[in-house]
């Protein structure tokens, strides 16, 4: 076959799952039965198919040619090997003696064989189905057993069903095994029905090219894979509609389904619980959509299937590697649900060719029936800065794996939300959408600190605090807005115990906005005098995690403010957050989840200099709350200032006036002068509170130097002063 052609198929389409999985059955088919070079690639939504058979090939390839799969379930009940099941597709497909029916006759006469055998030996009625099993793989030809690879899996754990082909072939009442032997009797006219040929020609040209206005057979389910097939209230004009299949779309959705077999047989092993092992399927996350609830972390939610796309054309061996090697890896681990799948996308942990993925979602939403509903499309990312930025998703693999085990205990909508930012950010990319993950954490984290599931946590009934986060995700989810910067700093104010030989215990300021202790192993510590985070206005927590650690300092006997941080505000936000030019919540909602992460050394910012608009108040009260001995070179001074949190109380009342003095009268305790005796700021208790909130901020050293310049006398005398 030397001449070539590229048909494009318009009525295969990634949605709904059954004509994906047409398009798949096609081209096996086709590879299998007629052109062995056949390859096929997707393009804007259309499947395109190239091989020796053009437009009308293709059409009666499949009416007069094609070889249907043996597909047979004699363990089911409605199977047709049994005495109450519709067994006319089956006694019709009996009668047939060309050689396209050769095999899936001799299979039928071996499974009624085997359901003989089984009444001679009096196999036990709770054993006769994974009996029936046994012996199907035992005894089926081999050019028979795709079906059975496709349907179920033997292990030593029991019977395990890949989801695509619902609970071994079948889904609730709806056997498939038999459904598709009636769609062959009228997809190929082997009834003679009058006027047959016309209409299945129609039939097959609806399914492959999404042309004529076939006749569709009524009463007829196409069960999940097609939702709007279904029938049921509202399916049509009325109350009421009639399920409706064109038996060409079943018969090749089913051939198309045999392409996810054999894989999951290999890769099954008895320890297996997943759905994860089973080709491009993981757990539900009832994430990404809008009709999710918080059931659909339990049984309402069967699985989700990711159909990979492709745009360069492959062959039939390609794709059957694509699907053998089809499972997603998180590291050494396959992924445990939907979002780990879109991480694992986002750090090119698939197979490479694929270009996007629509997911489905094995939902259970028409009464107790499941549908395959679809749940948007994936765009694979080849950029390395997202595989890079992903990688910091790996922290909270055990706690999340975790927290899906507690997903009934009310755990949902915070998890949905959490798997909501990751698949987001895994599709974008972004740094802030990674921002959002971590805001998600936090919730997460400070919604756990509050339920049972925290009192429990030394239990397996309970949930532990994330142990830690790494310093990459600082990095990663930086894109450089003031809102960003200022929560760094302040989440990363280091945990001051045994500074300078001295046995202070004053932890890290994540102490101070969770109810936990952080060491070797981080646990909750629900008595925690640190903790004085509440849901309240942003303003205030800073302000009261401020007040706090100055309280334990004193405690102490600490002279210096326990504020020393990785990382350090620059002066130039701290004016934009003073002048509300920064939105006081973000930062709140961002420092939460940062404070979590492992800060494990300083990190120096260089040169600040003091913008010209930078209040005197805040330039003289922020050097009474420094962390360490005020060195500045340029004022030739190196001196103790002693923190002084007296004024934190009136700044919250409003009183700037009266703190600024107070702060003022600290300074010159420590032979400073200030510029001047008025603060520059008026009196205002909505101003007191963000100056009070803005002393919380870390600067590095530079930033003491240049609150110098703006705030006191440069000294005649060169000598240090020493206070």
């Amino acid at each position: 076959m030397n001449n070539s052609y590229e048909v494009e198929l318009r009525g295969c389409t990634p949605d709904p799952l059954m004509a994906y999985l047409k398009a798949l059955g096609l081209f096996r088919l086709v590879s299998e039965q007629k052109d062995s070079s056949a390859r096929t690639r997707w393009q804007n939504d259309s499947f395109f198919l190239r091989s020796a058979l053009d437009r009308d090939g293709l059409v009666e390839f499949l009416l007069n040619d094609y070889r249907p799969t043996p597909i047979v379930s004699p363990w089911n009940g409605g199977s047709g090997f049994y005495l109450k099941d519709n067994t006319k597709a089956m006694e019709k497909i009996g009668e047939q003696d060309s050689p396209r029916f050769r095999l899936w006759n001799e299979v039928i006469a071996e499974g009624r064989q085997i359901l003989i055998r089984s009444q001679m030996l009096q196999v036990a009625k709770k054993d006769l189905k994974r009996w029936v099993l046994a012996q199907c793989r035992a005894r089926f030809p081999d050019d028979a057993l795709g079906w059975l690879d496709a349907a179920y899996v033997l292990t030593s754990h029991g019977v395990k069903y890949p989801p695509l082909l619902g609970t071994g072939g079948n889904d609730g009442r709806l056997e498939f095994s038999n459904n598709f032997m009636q769609s062959i009797v009228l997809a190929l006219n082997l009834d003679q029905q009058r006027n047959g040929e016309t209409i299945i020609r129609n039939q097959l040209s609806a399914a492959l090219f999404n042309e004529e206005s076939p006749q569709l057979v009524r009463k007829r389910s196409t069960g999940f894979y097609s939702p709007s097939s279904v029938g049921g209230a509202n399916a049509s004009v009325g109350f009421n509609d009639e399920a409706l299949t064109n038996p060409w779309e079943y018969v090749l959705m089913f051939e198309g389904a045999l392409l996810f077999a054999g894989a999951a047989a290999r890769r099954l092993s008895a320890q297996a619980s997943s759905n994860a092992v089973y080709p491009f399927t993981a757990d539900s996350s009832a994430a990404g959509y809008g009709t999710s609830v918080d059931s659909e972390y339990g049984d309402s939610a069967r699985a989700e299937f990711w159909a990979p796309l492709w745009d360069a054309p492959v062959n039939l061996r390609e794709l059957e590697h694509l699907v053998s090697e089809g499972r997603a890896q998180l590291g050494r681990r396959q992924v445990s649900s939907g979002a780990d799948f879109a991480r694992a996308v986002a750090g090119l942990g698939t197979e490479r060719g694929i270009t996007q993925f629509q997911r489905y979602g094995l939902l259970e939403r028409n009464g107790k029936a499941y549908l395959a509903a679809p749940l948007g499309r994936f765009h694979v990312r080849r950029d390395k800065d997202t595989a890079l930025r992903a990688n910091v998703l790996f922290d909270l693999n055990n706690w999340m794996a975790t927290l899906r085990r507690h997903a009934s205990a009310g755990l949902g909508v915070v998890l949905s939300r959490l798997e909501d930012a990751i698949l987001e950010f895994c599709q974008r990319g972004r740094p802030e959408d990674l921002q959002n993950v971590l805001i998600a954490v936090g919730h997460a984290e400070h919604w756990l600190s509050k339920s049972h599931l925290s009192r429990d946590s030394d239990r397996s009934t309970g949930i532990r605090p994330l142990n830690s986060l790494s310093q990459s995700w600082p990095r990663h989810a930086n894109d450089e807005s003031s809102a960003f910067r200022l929560a760094r700093a302040m989440a990363s104010i280091l945990d001051e115990s045994g500074r300078e030989e001295k046995k202070v215990r004053i932890g890290a300021v994540r102490e101070n906005m969770f109810p936990v202790e952080t060491g070797s192993r981080t646990a909750w510590k629900r008595d925690s005098n640190s903790f004085v985070w509440t849901a309240g206005d942003p303003l205030d927590n800073m302000m009261a995690v401020l007040e706090r650690r100055c309280l334990e300092g004193r405690m102490h006997n600490w002279g210096y403010a326990p504020l020393s941080s990785a990382y350090s505000a620059s002066l130039t936000d701290i004016v934009a957050f003073l002048n509300g030019d920064i939105e006081s919540q973000r930062v709140a909602d961002l420092a939460l989840p940062l404070s979590i992460v492992y800060y494990r050394h300083r990190i120096n910012r260089g040169i600040d200099p003091a913008p010209s608009d930078l209040p005197a108040a805040y330039a003289v009260m922020k050097m009474t709350l420094l962390p360490e001995r005020f060195v500045c070179r340029e004022f030739n001074v190196e001196t103790d200032i002693w923190m002084e949190p007296r004024m934190l109380s009136m700044l919250r009342a409003g009183r700037v006036n009266d703190a600024y003095q107070v702060a003022c009268r600290r300074l010159k305790a420590s032979g400073l002068q200030p510029l001047s005796d008025e603060p520059g700021i008026a009196n205002g208790s909505e101003l007191g509170r963000r100056l009070a909130a803005a002393l919380l901020f870390p600067l590095d050293g530079n930033a003491h130097c240049a609150l110098a310049q703006r705030a006191v006398r440069k000294p005649h005398r060169p000598e240090a002063q020493n206070s």
